[in-house]
C-alpha cells in the first residue's frame, strides 16, 4: 500500500509541474481537419453501444433492436428467393420437324386367291359329270347344278354354251355333251363377264347320245346374260 501511495503522489506532482495548456497551432489544425472532413452518418449507429449512456438502458435495448434487424433481413432474403423461383419464361416453339418418309422397299399386298366352287352336275343318264368353277371376280356367291328336263341332248346345242337369266343376279349355263365321265372347268374372269368352259374329250367306247348339263351361278350384284361371253374348249 505504501508503494502505491508514493507512486500516486509522485505522478500528481509531475502533472502539476507540467504544462496546463496545449499550443494554439495544433488545436487550429485539428479544427480545420474536422471541418474539411465531416463524418458520415452511421446507419447502424443504433446498434453500437453508447459509452456515455447508462449501462442499464444500453444493455436492455440492444438485444431487442438486434433481433428486429435480423428479422427484417431474414424476411428480405425469403422474399428475394421466392421471387427468383417464379414461372419459367415461355420459349417460342418452332415448327415441329415432320418425319422423313421411309425409304424402305414398298411391300405390295399379296394378291387374293380366286374362289373355287366344286359342283356335281345332275345328268339324266350316263356317267358322273363334275365342274370346278374358278372365280377371279370375287362376285360369285354360289354355284349349283340345274336339273335337265329330258334324257337327250336336244335342249342345248353341242358346240356352245347357252346363257340365260333366272333373275337379275342369277345366270343359267346350259350345254350338251357325251355321257362319259367328264370333269369340266369354268373360269370366270376378273370382270365377271368373260368366262371359259373347258370339257375334256371322252375316251373309249361311248354312247353317241348327247346329254344336257345345267350350271346355275348366283352373283352378289346384278348381271345381264346378254353381256356374258363364254368360250368353249375344246
Amino acid at each position: 500500500m505504501t508503494a502505491t501511495n508514493d507512486l500516486e503522489r509522485m505522478l500528481g506532482e509531475w502533472l502539476e509541474e507540467g504544462p496546463r495548456r496545449a499550443p494554439d497551432r495544433p488545436i487550429e489544425l485539428a479544427v480545420e481537419h474536422a471541418r474539411s472532413h465531416p463524418r458520415r452518418r452511421d446507419p447502424f449507429r443504433f446498434l453500437r453501444p453508447d459509452p456515455m449512456a447508462p449501462q442499464s438502458i444500453g444493455f436492455g435495448a440492444r438485444p431487442v433492436l438486434l433481433l428486429a434487424v435480423l428479422g427484417l433481413l431474414l424476411a428480405a432474403v425469403v422474399a428475394v428467393g421466392v421471387g427468383s423461383r417464379g414461372e419459367a419464361p415461355i420459349l417460342p416453339v418452332g415448327p415441329s420437324a415432320s418425319p422423313s418418309p421411309s425409304t424402305g422397299p414398298t411391300v405390295s399386298p399379296a394378291p387374293s386367291l380366286p374362289a373355287v366352287f366344286p359342283v356335281d352336275l345332275d345328268v339324266p343318264v350316263g356317267q358322273p359329270q363334275t365342274v370346278e368353277v374358278i372365280d377371279e371376280s370375287g362376285t360369285l356367291i354360289e354355284a349349283s347344278s340345274g336339273s335337265p328336263t329330258g334324257e337327250s341332248g336336244t335342249s342345248f346345242p353341242f358346240d356352245e354354251v347357252e346363257v340365260t337369266n333366272l333373275d337379275a343376279s342369277t345366270l343359267q349355263l346350259g350345254w350338251s355333251g357325251f355321257p362319259c365321265a367328264t370333269d369340266h372347268t369354268l373360269a370366270i374372269g376378273a370382270n365377271g363377264l368373260a368366262m371359259t368352259l373347258t370339257r375334256p374329250d371322252c375316251t373309249g367306247d361311248t354312247d353317241p347320245l348327247a346329254v344336257d348339263r345345267i350350271l346355275v351361278l348366283r352373283f352378289a350384284t346384278p348381271i345381264d346374260a346378254a353381256d356374258v361371253v363364254i368360250g368353249l374348249e375344246p
